[in-house]
């Protein structure tokens, strides 16, 4: 353990994570003045701004807390070496998350509260129509209104309208940040599920050219077929083709051999599983649903 604190350093990690909260605590600050020449809300700008730094507050906090126990932490995150790259790499995401945790509460937050504007704003212009969504046919049918009804859903639609650039800018920031952590996940988990199906011994196997999974193959032409003089032959290491010059059949049979293990292994991790495509990515932003990943 000793050994290990020596080389390295004891706030590893930690000055990463305080780094991206002095990041996010300046675009805060960014998007409280006037950011990209857009005109906000003044006062909920100063609300969600003293609400994501003092959140910021305690998560540094939270950091300063943890500092003392870095070197163990660290040292056990190593130890996970040992067992295999597969164990370090989920120890590592799992630390990850916990670091970052911050962050996804952010997109959280915004997350919900642009999809709750987005929905009352739904049904205030579905009032201005005459019509309201019934949730026991889920069907939209018709309603009749009255004045004050209107005089009310008008008051209420002005104001969330006037607010929604506000809550739109602060989601857009939070769901782009959130996205890249996602992402560098999504990249985490494959390796480690690609790693755990992949027949790593066997495709070492057939790079090497080993006898056990290729061999030499002999080619004879049929008696009584035309091109008898095209006969030759083929070594497991393409050397030789018919006409006694350098083939390169075995290799692309190693090529076409690993890629096929590859694009297999692939379809069999818990990416392929989890078929997010960008249009589901791109329904979910725009309807507010948080954006996650079931490990």
């Amino acid at each position: 353990k000793q050994w290990y604190q020596r080389r390295v350093p004891i706030t590893a990690g930690i000055d990463k994570a305080v780094l991206l909260a002095n990041l996010l605590d300046h675009t805060i600050s960014w998007l409280g003045e006037v950011p990209a020449g857009l005109k906000l809300n003044n006062e909920l700008v100063q609300f969600l701004g003293l609400f994501f730094s003092y959140h910021i507050h305690l998560f540094k906090g939270y950091l300063d807390l943890i500092s003392g126990y870095m070197p163990c932490i660290l040292y056990t995150i190593s130890l996970t070496c040992i067992p295999g790259i597969t164990c370090f790499l989920s120890y590592t995401l799992s630390f990850s998350i916990i670091l970052l945790l911050h962050v996804h509460c952010f997109y959280a937050y915004a997350c919900n509260l642009y999809s709750a504007q987005l929905k009352a704003l739904v049904s205030l212009g579905r009032l201005f129509a005459g019509v309201k969504y019934n949730p026991l046919r889920s069907r939209v049918d018709s309603v009749k209104t009255h004045g004050d009804q209107l005089i009310l859903g008008t008051l209420l639609f002005s104001t969330l309208l006037f607010l929604f650039p506000t809550t739109l800018l602060y989601y857009c920031v939070f769901t782009l940040v959130n996205l890249a952590l996602v992402l560098v996940q999504m990249c985490i988990v494959t390796a480690i599920s690609v790693i755990r199906t992949c027949p790593i011994r066997d495709l070492v196997k057939v790079v090497s050219r080993d006898s056990d999974v290729m061999c030499d193959v002999m080619i004879q032409p049929l008696s009584g077929c035309h091109g008898d003089e095209g006969a030759g032959y083929q070594g497991n290491d393409g050397s030789e083709s018919a006409d006694g010059s350098p083939g390169n059949h075995g290799n692309v049979f190693i090529v076409t051999a690993v890629y096929k293990t590859l694009v297999s292994c692939l379809k069999r991790t818990s990416l392929g599983n989890h078929k997010l495509s960008l249009t589901k990515v791109k329904s979910k932003c725009l309807k507010g649903d948080v954006i996650k990943i079931s490990f």
